[in-house]
Order: C-alpha cells, then structure tokens, then sequence
C-alpha cells in the first residue's frame, strides 16, 4: 500500500504540480539563490544556487521519468516475451545462443551496462534513454519468460493445438501467452 501510495503521489505530481507552482522550472530568482527551506516567497522546499525553485524542478523531472519508467516497462517486457518466447519455443542452437548472449547481458550490473550505452550513443533523449534502460532489463524478462514457455509447452493443450494445425506464432501467443502463471503474471 505504500508502493502504490508513493506511485499516486509522483503521477498527481506530474500530473498537475506545474499548475500549482507558482514558479517555473527555469525561472531563476536572483534576490533567494541558495534560499534553504522552507524558504522565502514561496519557494516551499527552497532554492538552488541560480535561485530555481527546488520544487517545480522535481515535479518538472518527475514527468520524464515516469515517462521513461512507462515506456521501459513496456518495451523490456515486450521484447522480454517475444525474445524468450521464440528462443525456448524453437530450442536447439537458437536457445543456446539467446542463452549465453543473456547471460553475457545479465553479468554486467544494469546501471554500468546503461551508461556504456549512453556513453557510446551520447544522445539522451528521452526516447534513447528508454531503449538504454531498456536493453539492461530485457535479459531478465527473457529468461523468465522462456522458462514459463518451456513450462507450458510440454501442456495438453499446446499439444492440442500443434495437432489442430496451428502455427508457430498462434502456439505462443494465443495459446500460451494468455495464461496467468509464474513470472510473467508479475
């Protein structure tokens, strides 16, 4: 409850903080630089050492990262499954290799495998920086996700449905996606 009181908290933030602050992110004011809180004016949490409010700059940068923090979750998990899916379903040589290109990914802390990247690109847009954050938490959604499709393979009804006629791509994501068990109902 206090995950999730602590979410509803940034999101009302972002979501209609720049309304209430009288200030902006950028404004600077020089009369209250380094003013500490609660601070003068109305500078609530004070300000820096160019006068900008302290509190527009939080919920300023609290949008784009929950717009980051979204738009990983939703990348790494999407290609998480699909990457994990396609190697535990087709085995052979193509699981072998997802597996050691994983565990090559997986031995590299997420946040130093993040800044490589970004050093690398040098573009920190907030579009790169979700494909940064990104490629560091898919190895981890891959895994789990092939281990729930080698689970569910060996089913009855995935054995049903290879019998019906069904293709590859039907097998594994009509048939086997859709149910709720193990990592991926995390």
């Amino acid at each position: 409850m206090v995950g999730i009181a602590i979410i509803l908290f940034w999101l009302i933030a972002a979501a209609v903080g720049p309304s209430m602050i009288p200030f902006t992110h950028t404004e600077m004011d020089s009369q209250n630089q380094m003013a500490s809180p609660p601070g003068e004016y109305g500078h609530v949490l004070g300000t820096d050492g160019l006068g900008r409010d302290i509190l527009a700059r939080i919920v300023y940068g609290s949008r784009s990262i929950l717009t980051v923090a979204l738009l990983t979750s939703i990348f790494s998990t999407v290609v998480g499954i699909l990457l994990g899916f396609s190697a535990g379903y087709f085995g052979g040589k193509l699981d072998t290799a997802f597996l050691r290109g994983m565990d090559i990914l997986m031995a590299i802390p997420p946040l130093v495998l993040s800044m490589v990247i970004l050093g690398i690109l040098g573009d920190s847009s907030i579009a790169s920086l979700t494909i940064i954050v990104s490629i560091a938490f898919v190895p981890a959604t891959a895994r789990v996700s092939r281990g729930v499709l080698l689970t569910e393979k060996s089913q009855e009804y995935v054995s049903a449905a290879r019998i019906r006629g069904e293709n590859h791509l039907y097998i594994m994501f009509v048939e086997i996606l859709p149910i709720p068990r193990g990592g991926l109902s995390l």
